[in-house]
């Protein structure tokens, strides 16, 4: 099912019939998910069922999608029209309980009520896709407090693709700090409940984020300005394809695009977002996966040492920015800087990893590239994303499950 137009950034990608590598066998046991749960979703939804969080020791993964249209809310044992994008498929697969946070965007509805999908939690814990991350930050945790009340679970493995991986740390964020009373958004007596509940997020893992902006979003933000010095400093190719993100800036983007801009990023100011998530990740199990795909043109990986020493892409966002790690000693105006708050990233504990892969399936289209090098359909970057988060669950003794057939 495609969630979202394929114009817009990270879009939400169709679940092909397509066999994914497995990841590496992780031993565990294995306990069914309750026949309730396989056979009455709705009843679930309404009076809840504490045992399925019970038999994962209260602990599940939520997938939280990209920016700009509507996501659908999915559970471990039922999906939209009985399919998912391939990376939480094989999450799925692996025995993992996988959630996705339900969205909904500027121009676009929620999937509230939507046919073919299971029923959708309460509005008030849906998020703004085109959202500024704090708000989508409370709105999230909020989600997180209604799979707490509903099923019990009270440990969070967050995944985050694309602006979701923005959205998974204004998570974390709106737990530890929240705002006070009266001032967090609507889904506060949810998010609230999430914190008096204990509820906790051990790890975060992001998949080709911008997490420090990039040249993509100023040409969408203002085109008249940047499109020729993005297309002297990055190349032909990616400057024609980050016209396409114009639509999302203009229609969509809102509180997103103000994050994404680069300028957001390049010099120290006290109160930006990047600053005040200074010790956010403090205790929390970083991973970020980035696509390295293109220079200054896509697929140009054996066309030449001067070319493969350009900073790379995926083709809409720079690698950097994907790492969360200072721009390369040759950095491409824009930004032409970025400046990283120390404390920001935790740099003991970060795992960071790279995958020849590119943004999204808008990008493999465009370009004629094959589908598997989206970062949501390419089998060695899942088989990374599933046995890291399977191994974080070995590690903490929590078992996997047997998923139920959709």
């Amino acid at each position: 099912m495609r969630t979202s137009s394929p114009r817009l950034l990270g879009v939400c990608i169709v679940a092909l019939a397509a066999v994914i590598a497995g990841p590496t066998a992780i031993a565990h046991a294995k306990p069914a998910l309750s026949e309730r749960a396989a056979a009455s979703e709705p009843a679930n939804a309404r009076a809840g069922d504490q045992a399925l969080g019970a038999a994962t020791s209260g602990r599940a993964v939520v997938v939280i999608e990209g920016g700009g249209g509507p996501h659908a809310y999915t559970t471990p044992w039922d999906a939209c029209d009985k399919s998912r994008p391939v990376y939480v498929q094989s999450m799925v697969d692996a025995g993992l309980p996988v959630f996705t946070a339900p969205g909904f965007g500027n121009v676009f509805g929620s999937t509230f009520g939507k046919t073919g999908c299971p029923p959708q939690p309460p509005l008030e814990v849906q998020w703004n896709t085109s959202g500024y991350p704090t708000q989508t930050g409370q709105a999230v945790l909020g989600f997180l407090g209604y799979l707490q009340a509903t099923y019990g679970y009270t440990t969070f493995d967050l995944v985050g693709y694309s602006y979701g991986g923005l959205v998974a740390r204004a998570t974390v964020a709106a737990l530890k700090k929240p705002p006070a009373a009266g001032t967090m958004a609507p889904a506060f007596s949810y998010a609230q409940g999430a914190i008096d509940a204990g509820v906790s997020i051990p790890s975060v893992t992001t998949l080709n984020t911008p997490h420090l902006g990039g040249p993509a979003y100023d040409i969408a933000a203002d085109p008249a300005k940047y499109v020729l010095p993005v297309t002297k400093a990055w190349g032909r190719q990616f400057a024609k394809s980050s016209m396409s993100l114009v639509e999302y800036a203009q229609l969509l983007g809102a509180g997103s695009t103000q994050i994404l801009v680069t300028s957001a990023h390049a010099k120290p100011k006290a109160d930006s977002w990047d600053s005040l998530q200074v010790g956010m990740l403090d205790g929390v199990a970083l991973t970020l996966i980035g696509g390295d795909y293109c220079g200054r043109t896509c697929g140009d990986t054996a066309a030449g040492r001067a070319v493969n020493a350009f900073p790379r892409t995926d083709g809409t966002v720079p690698l950097y920015s994907q790492l969360m790690l200072p721009c390369p000693k040759v950095c491409p105006t824009p930004p032409g800087s970025v400046y990283i708050p120390p404390g920001m990233v935790p740099e003991s504990t970060v795992v960071r990893k790279t995958f020849p892969t590119v943004h999204s399936s808008f990008v493999t289209d465009g370009l004629g590239l094959p589908a598997t090098l989206s970062v949501s359909q390419n089998p060695a970057a899942i088989a990374y994303l599933v046995n890291t988060l399977a191994a974080k669950w070995q590690a903490a003794g929590i078992p996997l499950v047997t998923p139920q057939p959709s």
